[in-house]
C-alpha cells in the first residue's frame, strides 16, 4: 500500500507539474497560513512548490501553522486589528462564520462571488458541484472555496468481524446495528474492544451523531439552541449505550485509531482523513473496509470537516495571485495529490474522472466510502461568538458523565443545552 501511494503520488505531482502557465504577476508573494504541521510536507508544501515552478513571478511563503483551526482563527482575528493578517488563509469550515463576522465589517476578507462569476458559469459547473460552494457561502457570498473536506466514516477489522461471525460484505448502516456487531467482536476476543468513537476530544463527531438523528445543534441563524429536542436525546442515550452495553474506552481519536491499527478494536469511527495514516499504521497485519457513518433516522445527515481557503489580502494583485493559487489547489491535479496525501475528499469533482483519482478509487474502495456521503453532508456547525471551543469544553464534560452513567440522558441533555445557552449569550 505504501509503495502504491508513493508511486500515485508522484504521477499526481508530475501531472500538475504539466499544467499550462497562467498569467503572470509580477514578483507577488503571498503569505500563507493553514493548520496541522503535519500537512505541510505531506501535501502543502509539494503544492506550494508545484505552483511556483509554473508560476515562478509567484511566491508561496508559509508562516508558522497553526496547531488546529481554533488556534489558526484566534490568531488571525487578532492580527486582522494590526492589519497584519496573512493573504491567504485556510479557515476551518465550522468557523468560516465568525471569520467573516469579524472581517467583512472592515473589509478585510475578499468575496469571491466576483472572481468565480468572472470565470464563467461553464467553469464553475465544471469544477464544483453546488453543494460543495454551499460550504463557504454565506448570504450568498462565496467567502471560502472548499479545500480539504471530509466526513465521519467507520473503520471495520475484517478478522475480528469474522472471528465473531459477522459478514464484512453486509455493513452495519444504523447505530443499532453497530451496536449490536460491536458486542459481538468484544464478546468473540475477549482481549479487544468493541468499538470507539471520539467523543473526548473535540465536538465533530457529537455534531455527527445529533445530525445522524435528523437534529441540529441550533436555528439557522444560530439564536436558538435545537440539539435538546428528541435527535439530541437519542444521540445522548446511544452515549450511554456504547459505554453500558459496548463498554466502549473513553479516549481520543488518536487513541483509537492507534488502538484499531494494533487489532485491538473492532470497529473505529473516524475522519476519512484518517485512511492514510490507518493503512500505513496497519501494514497489512488485517484487512481493512471502510463504511458509511451510522445513522439513526431517514433524515439523518453528517458533518463536513475541513477547510476553506480565504483571500484576506486587500491589495488588488496580491488577490489575483491568491485566486491563482486556490483554483490550483483545487483544480483535479491539485486536488489528486492532496487526496493522496491525506485521504480527504476532493472538492473538484473533475476529479473523480479516470485519469486523476477515478482508477485509483477503483482499486481502493476503501478510500471512496466518504464520497458516498456527500448526498447527506452539511456544514460542520460553529457556536456564534466564537464559543465553540468553551462550549465543547462544557458539553464533552457532561458526555462523560452521560457515559459512565452519573447522570441520566435526558437530565445531562439538559445541563448541557443550558451551558450551551449561557456560555454563547455572555
Amino acid at each position: 500500500m505504501r509503495s502504491t501511494l508513493t508511486s500515485l503520488m508522484a504521477v499526481g505531482f508530475a501531472a500538475i507539474a504539466g499544467i499550462g502557465t497562467a498569467p503572470a504577476h509580477a514578483e507577488t508573494t503571498l503569505e500563507v497560513v493553514h493548520a496541522y504541521g503535519s500537512f505541510r510536507e505531506r501535501f502543502y508544501q509539494p503544492l506550494a512548490d508545484a505552483f511556483m515552478k509554473e508560476h515562478p513571478d509567484i511566491k508561496i511563503k508559509f508562516r508558522a501553522p497553526a496547531a488546529d483551526y481554533y488556534e489558526g482563527h484566534l490568531a488571525v482575528t487578532r492580527e486582522a486589528m494590526t492589519g497584519k493578517t496573512p493573504d491567504v488563509f485556510f479557515a476551518g469550515m465550522n468557523l468560516l462564520n465568525d471569520l467573516v463576522s469579524t472581517l467583512a465589517p472592515r473589509k478585510q476578507i475578499a468575496d469571491m462571488t466576483p472572481l468565480l462569476d468572472k470565470e464563467g458559469q461553464a467553469w464553475v459547473d465544471k469544477n464544483y458541484d453546488t453543494n460543495v460552494l454551499e460550504l463557504g457561502r454565506i448570504d450568498g457570498h462565496q467567502w471560502g472555496l472548499p479545500f480539504n473536506a471530509s466526513t465521519p466514516i467507520a473503520y471495520f477489522n475484517v478478522d475480528l468481524m469474522q472471528k465473531a461471525g459477522l459478514d464484512p460484505e453486509k455493513l452495519p448502516k444504523t447505530w443499532d446495528e453497530f451496536i449490536e456487531a460491536a458486542k459481538k467482536v468484544k464478546k468473540a476476543s475477549g482481549d479487544v474492544d468493541g468499538m470507539q468513537i471520539d467523543l473526548a476530544l473535540g465536538d465533530w463527531f457529537w455534531q455527527a451523531m445529533v445530525d445522524s438523528y435528523g437534529g441540529t445543534m441550533m436555528s439557522p441563524d444560530r439564536t436558538q439552541v435545537t440539539y435538546g429536542g428528541e435527535a439530541g436525546l437519542k444521540a445522548a442515550t446511544t452515549v450511554r449505550r456504547l459505554v453500558d452495553e459496548v463498554g466502549m474506552p473513553w479516549i481520543d481519536e488518536d487513541a483509537g485509531q492507534a488502538q484499531f491499527a494494533a487489532g485491538k478494536l473492532g470497529i473505529f469511527i473516524g475522519s476519512t482523513g484518517d485512511i492514510r495514516t490507518m493503512d500505513e499504521a496497519i501494514g497489512g497485519k488485517f484487512k481493512l473496509v471502510t463504511g458509511t457513518f451510522p445513522m439513526g433516522a431517514e433524515n439523518g445527515h453528517v458533518p463536513t470537516g475541513g477547510n476553506l481557503a480565504t483571500i484576506l489580502t486587500q491589495d488588488p494583485e496580491k488577490q489575483k495571485a491568491a485566486w491563482e493559487f486556490i483554483k490550483f489547489l483545487t483544480s483535479p491535479s491539485g486536488q489528486k495529490l492532496t487526496v493522496l496525501g491525506s485521504g480527504y475528499m476532493p472538492t473538484n469533482k473533475q476529479a473523480l474522472e479516470t485519469e486523476h483519482l477515478g482508477e485509483f478509487y477503483a482499486t481502493h474502495p476503501e478510500w471512496r466510502t466518504s464520497l458516498t456521503q456527500w448526498p447527506i453532508a452539511v456544514a460542520w456547525f460553529g457556536y456564534p461568538n466564537v464559543k465553540s471551543v468553551k462550549v465543547w469544553k462544557a458539553q464533552s464534560e457532561t458526555l462523560f458523565r452521560i457515559g459512565n452513567g452519573e447522570v441520566s440522558p435526558a437530565d445531562g441533555l439538559k445541563e448541557m443545552v443550558q451551558s450551551t445557552e449561557a456560555i454563547i449569550k455572555r
